[in-house]
């Protein structure tokens, strides 16, 4: 017997998102590619953004039955479709994100206000789709914002990929005092998080201290910094876009289809 998601892994399509709309919440506008049917799952980009491999993932989780929500939270209102699609490589990237007002790279303690809108984002998500709930995918400096969003109850689901924000405080899981109250307090969710041991952007300590937060609610997944595909970036980084190794039985891939499980599991 096949294992699971093999016929979705199997697909290799880098295909960016063609249909989008913009959302407006709290005084923030920004557009959201979407795709797919079935339950909603937002995913949000990486530090550079929409690199191809991202694409590649979020066209594993529509393959898997889910309509896909990829903000972008580097862009306003207005942006052409073609812009949304650029690479803007890490170094724009960080240039992108130092000079946003609601992304705080550096906030040893509290969020960053980008998650009030990606908050009322899922709620949107939920109304529109149905279901128990949504699932939030965040990745490297998304990556915290996976859980910061499942402060709303209309996130039943989160995964975070190697968690980076806040870039100088290794134990931070970048909240509100109020924020990890409440998510303390969400029985009903779970969070898969996922990391390269070596990782120098996102160390032991901060899933450390999001067990201590969420206890048994938390899963984890900690690869071999061997794993990391040999093409990917200079140091063992993102598990689920550039450093997989699309092969079965390479950590990453398997990775990959644990998360399509959790998701499955969580929102099915």
């Amino acid at each position: 017997m096949p294992a699971p998601f093999s016929d979705v892994l199997a697909k290799d399509d880098r295909t960016p998102f063609e249909e989008v709309f913009e959302f407006e919440a709290g005084g923030a506008t920004h557009p959201v590619l979407v795709s797919g049917a079935g339950p909603g799952v937002i995913l949000m980009h990486e530090l550079p953004g929409f690199v191809p491999e991202f694409w590649r993932l979020a066209r594993w989780i529509e393959a898997a039955g889910f309509r896909v929500y990829a903000p972008a939270l580097y862009d306003g209102p207005g942006t052409p479709l073609e812009e949304l699609h650029q690479l803007h490589g890490r170094v724009g990237g960080m240039a992108r994100a130092c000079v946003s007002r609601e992304i705080r790279l550096f906030a040893k303690s509290g969020g960053s206000p980008v998650s009030d809108w990606l908050r009322a984002l899922a709620r949107h998500v939920h109304a529109e789709r149905g279901g128990p709930g949504v699932a939030a995918v965040g990745l490297c400096l998304t990556g915290n914002f996976a859980w910061s969003v499942a402060v709303d109850p209309s996130v039943r689901a989160a995964v975070a990929g190697e968690p980076a924000l806040p870039f100088n405080e290794a134990g931070s899981i970048h909240l509100q005092p109020e924020e990890a109250e409440a998510l303390s307090k969400r029985e009903d969710l779970k969070v898969m998080a996922l990391r390269f041991d070596g990782d120098p952007s996102c160390k032991a300590e901060r899933f450390a201290a999001l067990k201590d937060l969420l206890g048994d609610r938390l899963e984890t997944r900690v690869l071999p910094d061997s794993a990391q595909n040999p093409h990917g970036n200079p140091f063992p980084h993102a598990v689920l876009t550039k450093d997989l190794i699309a092969a079965d039985g390479e950590p990453t891939f398997e990775a990959a289809r644990d998360v399509l499980g959790f998701l499955t599991e969580r929102l099915k």
